[in-house]
């Protein structure tokens, strides 16, 4: 064990990087073979708790500022997205399937983890484009949107989530822009940093990995 803290204490970006990339792609491959899609399907919790444990390997600086944003954010999207599944009224009417592990109120813990990575490198990533950074809440929120529009197809063919009637609402998406806009205004509003590399690779190579699915899958 502390042979693997040590290495991961040492890891670089650039070592980071490429295990993403590999890994992403031999997902890529696992899911499109349909004799090991059961496999992949069901490391699915492992891939969002790598992710989760990547960004907060890498982020700085770690205080209690934004510890307690970071499971602020965790907290509010698990109950955004219980309240979501319970009634219908606020992205539409889905449930979860099994692929995103152990549920409470029929919504994965998981999915509060799977929300802080993603807006956390649509963040980081408009922060870096100086047309982008002055609306950073609106611009994180455009990106985490059109993140979710590549998604969607993939989620449901692969047991994440499902729809009603197989049916993706407009306020599905108007949801995810409104949240995105609050978590990444509190970002702003509380100054919490974003380490750029890192978090935008975990983006990228997600936002790949579920383009390349929706083409193919």
């Amino acid at each position: 064990m502390s042979l693997i803290v040590n290495h991961l204490k040492n890891l670089t970006e650039k070592e980071t990087q490429k295990f993403l990339v590999i890994y992403y792609l031999v997902g890529i491959a696992g899911f499109l073979v349909p004799f090991t899609r059961p496999l992949f399907e069901l490391l699915i919790p492992l891939s969002v708790v790598i992710n989760l444990g990547l960004l907060m390997l890498f982020h700085k600086p770690h205080n209690r500022l934004h510890t307690l944003v970071f499971i602020g954010v965790a907290l509010f999207t698990i109950a955004i997205e219980a309240i979501g599944t319970k009634t219908g009224l606020l992205f539409g009417s889905y449930f979860y399937g099994p692929s995103l592990g152990f549920k409470v109120f029929d919504t994965p813990l998981l999915i509060g983890a799977n929300w802080l990575v993603l807006i956390y490198g649509a963040t980081a990533i408009v922060r870096s484009f100086d047309v982008l950074k002055k609306w950073v809440p609106f611009s994180a929120a455009a990106l985490m949107v059109l993140f979710d529009v590549v998604m969607e197809p993939v989620a449901m063919k692969t047991g994440m989530w499902g729809w009603a009637h197989d049916v993706i609402p407009l306020r599905n998406y108007l949801m995810w822009f409104i949240v995105s806009v609050i978590i990444a205004g509190i970002f702003e509003l509380l100054n919490v940093k974003t380490i750029r590399p890192v978090a935008a690779w975990l983006f990228g190579v997600q936002l790949l990995f579920f383009l390349v699915l929706n083409i193919f899958l």
